[in-house]
Formats: C-alpha cells, sequence, structure tokens
C-alpha cells in the first residue's frame, strides 16, 4: 500500500494517523533461479562484522512453527542458544500451550508456558515474560492490528483484549517506531508507537494471554511501498554498514526491552511493506519523502545493501532470543510473481526467516464489486507461493473487509502453511474497511468495534469471526 496519512482526533485521547492507499505491481529484480526454500543462513554484516543467526533456531522438529522446516541445526549468534527449538513441550509435537509460566529464563533457555529447551542467545531471557498464546506448528494467528488504541486508557484496553479474545482472536500485531518525536515522526508530541509504548501495550496483550507480533517500521513515520523513510538519527551514516548496524542495535535494544518488561514478541517483522526495500527516503516534517538522492539505501534495486540490513535486523533479534519467529512483510497478495521475486532474492542474500507476510486489502487490489475477483487473486497466489516454497508459512499481515473469505484461504492452505491474518485497525473506520461488494461506493463501515470512554461496542461484522472461532477451533 502507498498510504497518505492524515492526523485523525477521532476518539482517542491524542491524535493518530489514518491512511488510505492504493498499490502497483512492479516486479523489481529479476529472481535469482533457487527454488524451495527454508530457513537459511544469516550472514556477517556491517563493519562491526556481527554475525548473523544460524539456520534452524525456532524451527525444531518438536514443535517449532515450520513442520520440519529443513533447517539442519543452529547455534546462536552470540553463544547462547541450543540447536532446534522444542516449543510448546507440553503440547506434544506441534500442539500449542498457553501456559502460566510465559517465557521466564534465569540463563539460554525459556520455560514455563511458552517454549522450553530451545534456548536464546545472548544470555537468554533475563527477566520473567507474562503467560500468553504460544506459536505451534499447527497454531492458525486469528489476529488484528490495534496499535491505534495504544493512546486509549488501560481499562479500555483492558476491555478491548477482553472482547476479542471472547470472538475468537488470538494474536495482536504491534507497529513501532524508531524516534516517532522526530522532525519527521509520527507523534511529535506524545511519542506513541516507540517502544517504550509498544512495551507497556505489548505486556498487557501478553498478560490478557495473547500471543504478540511487533511490526518494526524502522522508520520514525509510516514506511509502506510508497516512503521508507531513514530515521533522523541514521541520516548521516554514509555506509550500508553503518545503516545495518543501526538496524542490528536498534533491534536487539528493542526486542531486550520488551522481553525485559514482560512483552516477548512470538514473531517479530523485519520492516513493514518493503516491497521496494528499506530506509530509502529522507522525509519532511509530515512523514512524506523530499526530493533529493539518498546515497546510500536498502533497495531492491540493490538486493546486496537490502540483504544486509534484513539479515542486521533478524540478528538483532535471534542474540537475544532465538526462538523468537522472524517474518517479512510486502503488500502483494495479488501478485505470485512479484511475491516470488521478492523471497527468492531475500533467500539469495541468505535472510533467515520463518514466515512471510502479504497486505490483501480488496479496497487496493481486486474489483470492489467483485468478491470473486479478489479471492481469486488471493487464492491463486497463496496456492502458488506454498506449492513453491513448501517449508515456509504465509500470513495475511494486514486486511480490511472480506473477513471470512480472506481468513479461509489462508487456512485452507494445504501442510496448515497458512500460519494466519491480521485485521488491520478494526476499531477504526477507514478506507481500508468500507468497502464490500454489497457497498462498492464505502459508505459502510466494516470496523468491528466502535469506542465510547473506556467500552468498544461490537460491530455487526464481528459476528463473521464467532462463526470463525467455531470453524478454526483446532488450531486457534
Amino acid at each position: 500500500m502507498r498510504r497518505v496519512c492524515l492526523a485523525l482526533p477521532l476518539l482517542l485521547a491524542a491524535p493518530f494517523l489514518g491512511c488510505s492507499s492504493s498499490s502497483s505491481d512492479g516486479e523489481g529484480t529479476p529472481p535469482p533461479s533457487n527454488a524451495g526454500m527454508g530457513t537459511v543462513n544469516g550472514g556477517s554484516f556491517g563493519s562491526a562484522g556481527i554475525a548473523g543467526s544460524t539456520a534452524g533456531a525456532s524451527a525444531g522438529a518438536a514443535g517449532g512453527l515450520l513442520p520440519a522446516a529443513g533447517a539442519s541445526g543452529s547455534t546462536s549468534a552470540a553463544g547462547g542458544g541450543s540447536a532446534g527449538q522444542s516449543a510448546n513441550a507440553a503440547a506434544g509435537a506441534g500442539g500449542r500451550a498457553s501456559g502460566t509460566g510465559g517465557n521466564s529464563s534465569s540463563g539460554g533457555g525459556s520455560s514455563g508456558g511458552g517454549s522450553s529447551g530451545g534456548g536464546s542467545s545472548g544470555g537468554g531471557n533475563a527477566t520473567a515474560g507474562s503467560a500468553g498464546a504460544t506459536l505451534g506448528a499447527s497454531t492458525f494467528m486469528l489476529g488484528a492490528d490495534i496499535t491505534d488504541q495504544e493512546p486509549a486508557p488501560t481499562a479500555a484496553q483492558d476491555n478491548l483484549l477482553s472482547q476479542m479474545k471472547a470472538h475468537g482472536f488470538n494474536f495482536i500485531r504491534l507497529r513501532t517506531f524508531v524516534d516517532p518525536k522526530a522532525a519527521d515522526g509520527y507523534d511529535k508530541t506524545n511519542g506513541y508507537d516507540d517502544i517504550a509504548h509498544t512495551v507497556t501495550f505489548g505486556k498487557r496483550i501478553k498478560d490478557a494471554g495473547m500471543g504478540l507480533l511487533v511490526d518494526f517500521h524502522y522508520s520514525d513515520n509510516w514506511a509502506d511501498p510508497g516512503k521508507q523513510c531513514i530515521p533522523v538519527s541514521w541520516q548521516d551514516y554514509t555506509t550500508i554498514d553503518q545503516l545495518a548496524t543501526a538496524v542490528h542495535d536498534y533491534t536487539k535494544d528493542a526486542i531486550q526491552k520488551l522481553v525485559a518488561g514482560g512483552a516477548r514478541p512470538d514473531m517479530v517483522q523485519i520492516g513493514n511493506e518493503t516491497t521496494p526495500g528499506m530506509l530509502l527516503h529522507h522525509c519532511d516534517s509530515g512523514g512524506q519523502p523530499m526530493t533529493g538522492t539518498v546515497a546510500i539505501t536498502g533497495s531492491t534495486g540493490n538486493w546486496t545493501n537490502l540483504g544486509k540490513l534484513l539479515n542486521a535486523g533478524a540478528a538483532g533479534v535471534k542474540e537475544v532470543d532465538a526462538t523468537i519467529l522472524i517474518s517479512l512483510h510486502i503488500d502483494r497478495g495479488n501478485s505470485f510473481s512479484a511475491s516470488k521475486n521478492w523471497i527468492d532474492n531475500a533467500t539469495q542474500q541468505k535472510v533467515p526467516f520463518d514466515a512471510f507476510g502479504e497486505s490483501c486489502y480488496q479496497t487496493y487490489q481486486g474489483d470492489k464489486n467483485s468478491v470473486a475477483n479478489t479471492v481469486t487473486g488471493w487464492t491463486t497466489t497463496f496456492s502458488q507461493l506454498t506449492a513453491a516454497y513448501p517449508k515456509l508459512r504465509f500470513f495475511a499481515a494486514e486486511y480490511g473487509p472480506m473477513e471470512r473469505e480472506i481468513n479461509d484461504v489462508l487456512f485452507n492452505l494445504p501442510n496448515q502453511q497458512g500460519l494466519g491474518t491480521f485485521n488491520w485497525e478494526p476499531t477504526t473506520q477507514g478506507d481500508w474497511n468500507a468497502v464490500q461488494p454489497s457497498d462498492p461506493s464505502g459508505t459502510t463501515s466494516h470496523a468491528l468495534f466502535t469506542r465510547s470512554g473506556n467500552t468498544y461496542t461490537t460491530r455487526p461484522d464481528l459476528a463473521l469471526y464467532d462463526l470463525m472461532k467455531t470453524a478454526y477451533a483446532s488450531r486457534l
């Protein structure tokens, strides 16, 4: 999506951003010839020579995310990890255990309700985490991105999470920006969506017994196909190694803070809608690209550079906790060729990732008057991707209307390669959720909740999730 973002006061105590989007199907760099892939080794990056995490740290055969993921064992970058992940041991291979102990650790491995025996690098999880949903080999993430509710009162957040769980949701996705108070930042007044706020909200999510996906934008403001703003504090760097080191150090520090704060993520996105690459632009006070050429970027026009950045982010995660899963994300849910091109190039650069997310918006990717057009596109893309990459799992990182349709596409992929979905900002009305074939003018909101004070009121589309809760019960 190419987002045009405007400040919207709406119901929250502080302003947040609402966005409209469009997309085009660019193909980018021609793909290499390599075929199927699993989790692959991350090489060294940057002048600091920090080694990337090695294959399979989170994909052991005894219940990791990938079913026999083709990773040949692993050691962690910082020396604290062990080969394979015995995730969800109490639930058996491929099972899911919510547990009560969270992911507490005093050394290399995490224990309790989360993963056990998997180990984590860089000294492990020194501070006990909170209980939460745990990803097993069969888990289906019925999720939503509700970062826009970060400014809401604690009582309101608790009310929302409780209601979401009651209707079947088991995962939440939160975005985080490098410095939202920067000159080009998302929230110059309150700094919402920085890592400190993400830790606070993330802990509430984990305490509610839900899983957590943290989405690193690597920007002070929105990152998407139309803009990938280099954080202001990184703009003086002149080499790709310096940028890679900045990505690594920021990511590692953020993961350490999340773990210490009881908000250990189950999965992390290295970049948001990085279809054109990441760290591409210098942006103005509104977070929009300025004219002029940036000398060093992570563009898909130079996959060596982009590979260094992606490997740096992945290493920053794995050096703290090797059992946290890594995902990548672009906005081509309606294009197999563009998606395959991107995955092949990332694989050639030895970027380690367990899952691949796509944005799937009817509003921007299909005929607004036709369910069949959109569903056919999504089904074709994901079916071809699962055939091309049988050891990789896929998810809809963002979607709006057609809630049951996109969930069924992912849930019904062969060999449980469909990892799940995340409804984009279901607590807010916007153009992303205002269109259905029965309402092509977009006058009806398909948001799932509206908030008044500390209470969220459910809207009609939420009934679809009650049906999915029953239909998907074996994997939630």
